[in-house]
């Protein structure tokens, strides 16, 4: 085996970025090829695929999207453990989607579900057998919660959980009151947040649009996390618009990634805007 390293474009007058391509060969045979672009700043974004778990179908899906999305399961679903599986296979980074409580006591939530009034070994018990159904969790985000994450105890006590595990945790932001970001900080633990949902509506228009709108926003604040759901239409827009985000030089990244960088604790939250839910 050898690497040969060459410059893969002729560098244009005056430019101080360069494109190189780095090929592995075994013989005289092309193994691998990569090419290599420096750009002045490199932006990140992490999208975040929530509900898996129901079946393998939509797993196999987002893992033909070339992409480093992230897959979030919710617990105990008749698929949940074999989408955890088979996302950890492909590569891609396993969310436990945890089940919180809704504003609407009508709405359930799902088996496993963390709600007001809950001490903290309620919640570490919860929490612990909703990760023993999801193999290779390596963060949480929280499914519905408008009620649960507006409460700063239980919150509390959700995060200290997270803290012990060396868990990260995204907070959904389904609802303007949330404390759950500031309580993840201060136990502590890596933390980010969603700025932007793909599919409210359930269409390749409204879900184009939003991806642009993600776009924006990381060229705003260098980073930013969607949440989008295995709708067909999320899908076909995520192949459509992906490759545009990439020659635009913004990475797709694991949430992890966002959650874990250094200057994650400091930046603030924007306002929670608006998206027609309140779960």
């Amino acid at each position: 085996m050898r690497l040969q390293v060459q410059a893969a474009d002729p560098p244009k007058a005056g430019a101080t970025l360069t494109t190189d391509e780095v090929s592995l060969f075994q013989g005289n045979r092309i193994v691998c090829v990569w090419r290599l672009r420096q750009v002045s700043r490199l932006y990140r974004a992490a999208i975040v695929i929530d509900d898996l778990g129901q079946d393998l179908r939509a797993a196999h899906e987002l893992i033909a999207v070339p992409y480093s999305l992230t897959f979030s399961i919710l617990p105990n679903l008749p698929a949940s453990r074999q989408t955890a599986e088979t996302a950890n296979r492909a590569g891609r980074e396993v969310m436990l989607h945890l089940p919180m409580e809704p504003l609407a006591a009508q709405v359930n939530p799902g088996e496993g579900a963390i709600r007001v009034g809950m001490r903290s070994p309620e919640v570490d018990r919860l929490i612990e057998t909703d990760l023993a159904s999801v193999p290779y969790v390596a963060g949480v985000n929280n499914h519905m919660g408008s009620r649960a994450t507006s409460d700063p105890a239980l919150m509390a006590a959700v995060m200290k959980e997270l803290a012990s595990r060396r868990l990260y945790f995204i907070d959904s932001r389904t609802t303007a009151f949330t404390v759950a970001l500031d309580a993840a900080r201060r136990a502590g633990i890596p933390a980010f947040y969603r700025s932007v949902f793909l599919d409210d509506t359930e269409s390749v228009e409204y879900t184009l649009g939003q991806l642009k709108r993600l776009r924006t926003d990381v060229e705003e604040h260098g980073e930013a996390l969607a949440i989008g759901h295995p709708h067909p239409t999320t899908i076909t827009a995520l192949h459509e618009f992906l490759p545009e985000l990439e020659r635009d030089d913004v990475e797709v990244v694991p949430a992890s990634t966002l959650a874990g960088a250094p200057e994650a604790p400091r930046i603030a939250a924007a306002p929670v805007r608006s998206n027609g839910r309140q779960d």
